[in-house]
């Protein structure tokens, strides 16, 4: 049996080995592939994964993920065939990645079974997780701890098949060491697509103004302590009688307290109208938590001056009729020409502002100023909350965004028309620091565009506009980065990655 077996192997062996040799001189054999070229199957992959294209309510079309027009393996031949343009949806997933892919953060935070407060944003600046940081860099709890949580036992996130992946960039370095990576912070790193140009070779132009005033659609809004359902944010329901009838009550370490209306305030004290902006602390790298109006106001210097401060007195308590109060120094309050604002762009203030009147300091962060107003109390102890965009990253180091710059007008992924020009306009802004530079690259920070400013000042935002011209079709990455001068004389520059602002559009 044993002997029958082995003369059996051999046999076969030698077969084996027969047919190597008898089909050595053939070309390998293929799957069948219904005689489809390769060519002909990235076609359909290309159309099976193209970039997703939305469009916006305004009828603006939005591509956020690039095309890959770059072969990739051009000394092959055959280079249109080695061209997947569907590159970054096929291979990276890009439309399903980011914060935003399936929610914006708006609705995620409306969606938490736990308040949250929550920004409304105004401008196409879509909101981002930049958002995020600044004020999670001071709270007790890690952000990322929470989020994770959150999304692993989220009915809709497991059926959508969400991984680490749909959020994170894994990173391998040259020492072997992976990292998970922040999609939202690496992806215009990684994305093919994007045309590179030198500065050089870019046909733009550049102005800039302090006096652009934001219409009341394009301003944000922010809750604090009472849910958004709650305010008087419907402009038509702001009836005169309750502004007539609105009270202050002036309280604390103060020999002459009391009680006025809004009409007795104005009548007594008069209003002053200024051109101001209003910019959040929180606002991250390039969000739009921004705007800037006339308004028209009570002068709280004015007030101060027959309420008979304590010598004692340090702290300024401005309170809303939801309870919230925005702390602040009496002297960084006196120092900033804090108003009692009762009107905005020759109108009354809006609702969502705060009607029927609200709390507001030049140069401070503007987002948790006291809405609906009620008392104002002198104090002689706590805490002054006079922001001056002075926060720090947690989770980098870094300052966090001064100056911060961005772009307000186009969507991130826009669509432009070839042969037009591209017309992007935003802000530039330091608080407290004037901006005397604006740099713009369209290389991924290889070369500058620099345009320097003179003479800006601290209580108005730099609006800027940039007209590109003469672009083929693609898909564009801007770098923007503004310059600050700080008090000692020395400049303050948002170059470092994570604070540039990064915008991306394509031209079709």
């Amino acid at each position: 049996m044993k002997k029958t077996l082995g003369i059996l192997a051999l046999v076969l062996s030698m077969l084996f080995l027969f047919n190597i040799v008898a089909f050595a001189d053939e070309a390998p054999r293929q799957a069948d592939l219904s005689e489809r070229t390769s060519w002909e199957k990235n076609a359909q992959t290309d159309e099976k994964y193209a970039p997703r294209v939305k469009v916006m309510e305004n009828g603006v079309k939005v591509q956020k993920t690039p095309f890959n027009n770059t072969a990739l393996d051009t000394q092959a031949g055959d280079v249109q065939s080695k061209t997947i343009r569907s590159w970054n949806n096929y291979f990276l997933n890009a439309d399903n990645r980011g914060c935003t892919a399936c929610h914006s953060i708006e609705d995620a935070l409306e969606m938490m079974e736990t308040y949250h407060g929550i920004i409304y944003m105004g401008y196409n600046t879509e909101q981002g997780l930049q958002n995020c940081f600044g004020c999670h860099s001071f709270y007790d709890n890690y952000m990322r701890d929470a989020i994770h949580t959150v999304h692993q036992r989220n009915s809709t996130f497991q059926a959508m098949g969400g991984t680490c992946e749909s959020c994170h960039y894994i990173a391998r370095h040259e020492d072997g060491t992976i990292e998970y990576q922040r999609w939202d912070y690496v992806k215009y790193d990684v994305l093919r697509g994007i045309s590179d140009v030198a500065s050089d070779g870019v046909n733009a132009s550049f102005t800039w103004n302090q006096t652009e005033v934001t219409p009341h659609e394009n301003m944000f809004f922010k809750s604090i302590k009472a849910n958004p359902e709650t305010w008087i944010n419907d402009d038509s329901k702001a009836d005169q009688s309750v502004f007539d009838n609105w009270t202050v009550t002036f309280s604390g370490d103060i020999d002459n307290g009391g009680t006025y209306t809004l009409p007795e305030l104005i009548e007594t004290y008069g209003t002053e109208t200024r051109l101001m902006k209003a910019h959040c602390v929180v606002n991250g790298p390039g969000q739009g938590m921004i705007y800037q109006a006339e308004i028209t106001g009570i002068p709280l210097k004015a007030i101060v001056e027959d309420l008979g401060l304590h010598e004692d007195v340090i702290m300024v308590d401005p309170i809303g009729a939801d309870g919230y109060c925005y702390t602040i120094g009496l002297e960084q309050m006196l120092n900033e020409d804090a108003m009692l604002v009762v009107g905005m762009n020759g109108d009354t203030i809006y609702a969502d502002q705060g009607w029927p009147v609200a709390f507001w300091c030049n140069e401070m962060s503007s987002g948790n100023f006291t809405k609906q107003v009620t008392e104002v109390c002198f104090k002689n102890t706590g805490a002054s909350w006079d922001f001056y965009g002075d926060f720090v990253d947690a989770t980098t180091g870094e300052q966090f965004d001064k100056p911060n710059v961005g772009v307000l007008n186009a969507y991130e992924g826009q669509i432009f028309d070839l042969g037009q020009p591209v017309h992007l306009e935003g802000y530039a802004d330091a608080w407290n620091e004037p901006i005397v530079k604006l740099e713009f690259s369209f290389d991924h920070g290889q070369t500058w565009q620099e345009y320097d400013l003179e003479n800006a000042n601290t209580t108005q935002w730099v609006y800027w506009n940039l007209d590109i011209n003469d672009l083929a079709a693609g898909s564009y990455l801007v770098k923007i980065r503004a310059t600050s001068q700080v008090a000692d004389g020395s400049l303050r520059t948002n170059e470092a990655p994570l604070q540039m602002t990064n915008y991306m559009f394509n031209v079709q």
